[in-house]
């Protein structure tokens, strides 16, 4: 009799994997990406978040990567960075913006995510451009309104060369998602960055959100699954007019 056993892999964990979804948003969101104005990240007044930034090739004004917040502490879509960088982020504190309620689609894709969000932004890397692998400091921050982790959205197809490069304590991946596809992070303990060698811009949703069970809940699919948000925002228009 044989004495071989089938491994038996834990997955997914929220403070030091990486998780790329099971599932996919399908629909038709490119008018509203097109209607969108994008602004540069911008100096801060915070020597030290400009210094970093420069390490991870933010420079000020640089037009490769631009920003419209969804979701920002002042209400405003050209608002993509906080006041208090060294404060930990409370969602309470944040307002959604002009994009976010001029964009149905859109706006239901971060709905989605049925947990507490801080920024919400599209990230638009300019083709040919690399922001290099790094962590960030959100939960040395703090963690009194519980773990901060990230979300990426893709918003549109990126074929053959728009990565995302994760390292972890044990493993080295380069994705390329499909559009509508998304994943989850810990920016602490993951290093991440993003590589763009072709002729287009990519869009990319960036959410910052805070671990909960609904999270945690999401791996375990055996199959894929495709949520399509344009039936989703027109059956709400139906309860609306109804």
């Amino acid at each position: 009799m044989s004495s071989y056993v089938y491994y038996n892999p834990e997955g997914y964990n929220p403070s030091t994997g990486i998780y790329a979804s099971s599932q996919i948003f399908t629909g038709d969101w490119e008018n509203e990406l097109a209607s969108l104005k994008f602004t540069p990240k911008g100096k801060t007044t915070d020597e030290h978040i400009n210094a970093a930034d420069i390490d991870k090739h933010f420079d000020g004004e640089d037009v490769r990567y631009l920003f419209n917040s969804f979701k920002s502490e002042d209400g405003l879509s050209t608002t993509t960075e906080i006041a208090s960088f060294w404060e930990e982020e409370n969602p309470e504190n944040f307002s959604y913006t002009d994009s976010y309620y001029n964009s149905p689609k859109l706006a239901a894709i971060i709905d989605w995510f049925q947990c507490e969000k801080t920024r919400c932004r599209i990230f638009q890397q300019q083709p040919h451009t690399t922001l290099d692998i790094h962590t960030d400091f959100d939960n040395q921050r703090g963690n009194e309104h519980g773990e901060t982790l990230r979300i990426f959205v893709q918003l549109n197809d990126m074929p053959g060369g728009a990565w995302f490069r994760f390292k972890t304590e044990d493993s080295e991946v380069s994705i390329n998602l499909q559009k509508g596809q998304f994943l989850i992070f810990n920016p602490d303990h993951t290093g991440h960055g993003t590589e763009n060698v072709t002729e287009i811009p990519r869009n990319t949703f960036m959410l910052v959100v805070k671990r909960n069970e609904w999270i945690d809940n999401l791996v375990g699919a055996k199959n894929m699954e495709f949520i399509n948000i344009d039936e989703m925002v027109a059956t709400q228009n139906e309860v609306i007019a109804a």
